[in-house]
């Protein structure tokens, strides 16, 4: 009596691409091992499907068919074992169910006879091979996708704001598209605190960012805006912010000011009409009677508009000045903060030595990776000549190549990284210092804005006016050992006076011991408005 067979052919969409396999070739073997053989064929089922689990549309057709016409065959025949499973687990248990339903499943180029028990040695081989390739390549893909992404690259879709798109190396990346100026505006209009979250919404998909609300709480929580990738934590590696080589569409400072609102740290919903040219320093100011902050506003008279700066009159207390002349008297304020030349040049040595020292060890790092790069170069050049007289397989070389010109990639960009000499800290070093020179002249010809930038980055606490004086209990640590004005050391006026060697004796030692000369030109200079 002829057996009776199911043929099974399987083939995933990438093996079709990459290796060659075809669902035509695998019948053709199938039909003409039958033939050969004498067994019916019963029926054939084709999937373009992984072979990671039996989900397989075209599997569970089969399954389901015998499973209702049980005896319809006695065989299921594949291929090689591959073309059954890629997972060891689930094909045992796939086997023994379809032995209870009186089918033997094989492998038509792998045969094997399951009533022999050593047999199944070689099956769990089989079995084995194929599932460990598949754990290889989403090893070597998490690896890859986790070195790229530390390097900076974006690798998934972009995101809104953002289209994907190839560099000159062809590497995947992501630039700015019509949408990046409305994703900006939703981050500004956030940071104002005077809409909340859906009201933006609502406004941003009104002038053509459409974005569903679960998508745009995502949009405005995720760093990459401000130009900083996530990396998880994995096996033994701390999960930790990288930066991006892409455009960042918002600054750092107005990305963490909007999750300070989301998260409640900062107040939401300000003050009606808490910012006005004329008023730069409503909010900045405490009263000198009650110490409660000062605010401001406009008063009518004369046929015109005359602005103050006052205490709440609701709470009883009736201070109250001129805004005119408060702000020319904070204007003089900061004439006083004179940065002395003796003082700037010894920062600027010490800074200058700093980078004397990273630029040498600059140095050795890009010299060895073009070592590297030279020594993989070799290896390259090695086995193209190898392919080309016949000692390697072309398909070998391949591979090679695939592994190693990624890798001289990489490393071509860390050096040319390297050897980038003018990064931020040499950057705000020099415009930081300079800056610091005539602070009044900056502020007095400034926006409302960065005089308020100004005014915050110097006086980390509310300021005092009182008969045309300003008083402050502390100023930023930059300003208390870089200026010699009577303010900045708390009144002391012996100070004033003092020789270059005194202060060098102050200013050393400082930066010698903690180490924040350049990590306060750093928290200082974007606020002061100093950008690269």
């Amino acid at each position: 009596m002829k057996q009776k067979a199911i043929l099974y052919i399987r083939v995933s969409t990438d093996e079709q691409a990459e290796k060659g396999y075809s669902l035509k070739h695998q019948q053709e073997r199938l039909e003409r091992y039958c033939e050969f053989q004498g067994i019916d064929i019963v029926a054939t089922y084709q999937d373009d499907h992984s072979a990671k689990t039996f989900e397989r549309p075209q599997f569970q057709n089969l399954l389901s068919s015998l499973k209702k016409r049980r005896e319809a065959a006695s065989l299921l025949l594949f291929t090689k074992w591959d073309r059954f499973s890629r997972n060891a687990g689930d094909a045992y248990g796939m086997i023994n169910q379809l032995r209870k339903l009186g089918v033997d499943p094989q492998a038509i180029e792998q045969p094997l006879d399951l009533n022999i028990p050593e047999n199944k040695i070689m099956l769990a081989f089989y079995l084995a091979a194929p599932e460990v390739e598949n754990d290889r390549r989403a090893l070597n893909t998490l690896v890859g996708m986790r070195r790229a992404r530390k390097e900076g690259r974006w690798l998934t879709t972009a995101p809104k704001g953002y289209r994907n798109c190839r560099n000159e190396a062809n590497q995947p990346i992501i630039e700015p598209n019509k949408d990046a100026p409305l994703v900006r505006l939703a981050f500004e209009e956030l940071s104002k605190g005077l809409l909340d979250i859906e009201a933006v919404r609502r406004l941003v998909n009104g002038k053509g960012l459409k974005v569903s609300r679960s998508a745009f709480w995502y949009l405005v929580r995720n760093p990459m805006y401000c130009g900083k990738l996530f990396i998880p934590a994995w096996k033994d590696e701390e999960a930790t912010y990288v930066r991006g080589i892409h455009e960042p569409l918002i600054t750092e400072t107005l990305f963490n000011e909007v999750q300070d609102i989301l998260s409640g740290r900062k107040k939401n919903v300000p003050a009606k009409n808490t910012r006005h040219e004329a008023l730069p320093l409503r909010g900045y100011l405490a009263c000198s009677r009650c110490g409660r902050p000062i605010t401001g506003s406009a008063s009518h008279g004369n046929g015109g508009k005359y602005y103050y700066y006052h205490c709440q009159a609701s709470l009883g207390c009736k201070e109250r000045f001129k805004a005119t002349e408060a702000n020319a008297a904070f204007i003089n304020y900061l004439q006083t903060f004179k940065a002395k030349e003796d003082v700037l040049n010894l920062y600027s040595l010490i800074i200058e030595e700093r980078f004397k020292r990273a630029k040498t060890t600059k140095s050795t790092e890009s010299k060895d990776a073009q070592v590297k790069i030279e020594k993989l170069a070799t290896r390259l050049k090695n086995a193209k000549e190898m392919m080309l007289d016949g000692e390697m397989e072309r398909s070998e070389y391949k591979e090679i190549r695939a592994e190693l010109e990624p890798e001289i990639e990489r490393l071509k960009k860390a050096q040319t990284t390297i050897n980038t000499v003018e990064d931020d800290y040499q950057l705000y070093g020099r415009k930081g210092l300079s800056i610091l020179k005539d602070l009044a002249t900056i502020y007095a010809s400034a926006d409302l804005q960065r005089k308020q930038q100004i005014q915050g980055a110097i006086f980390p606490e509310k300021l005092v006016y009182s008969e045309n004086i300003y008083r402050t209990k502390t100023l930023h640590p930059l300003f208390e050992v870089i200026t010699t004005t009577e303010a900045a050391f708390g009144g002391n006026k012996k100070r004033k006076g003092q020789h270059f060697a005194d202060l060098s004796c102050q200013v050393a030692p400082r930066v010698e011991n903690s180490n924040l000369l350049l990590e306060d030109l750093l928290d200082l200079c974007p606020l002061l408005g100093i950008t690269g």
